[in-house]
């Protein structure tokens, strides 16, 4: 990521939630392990195995962007057999946990 989309990140993510989800590839013999740590993370919201290009995909929701950042970084990318991540940050929610919102609200 370049320097300018992170400040921009990191400024408006200190006034709205940080939600994400995370496309993980990893080995495959390391799977329930990375998933039994990722379920102990409080900021984890739900783990799929999943076909595709990515064996796991989580939605994960942090304060700020500095957090989630710091997530990425520091703990997901040093997991045993995590080989690759691709983070998708969420700009506007219309429908979650069976909620539906009227044109989308802004996360946080």
């Amino acid at each position: 990521m370049n320097e300018e989309m992170d400040k921009y990140y990191n400024e408006y993510y200190k006034k709205h939630i940080a939600t994400a989800l995370i496309g993980i590839k990893c080995n495959t013999k390391n799977l329930d392990e990375i998933s039994r740590s990722l379920s102990n993370c409080n900021n984890v919201e739900d783990i799929f195995l999943t076909t595709g290009e990515y064996d796991i995909i989580i939605k994960v929701k942090f304060p700020d962007y500095s957090s989630l950042k710091n997530f990425i970084i520091n703990e997901l990318s040093k997991l045993d057999g995590v080989s690759k991540t691709e983070t998708m940050l969420a700009i506007n929610t219309y429908k979650e946990r069976g909620i539906k919102f009227e044109g989308g609200e802004e996360n946080g």
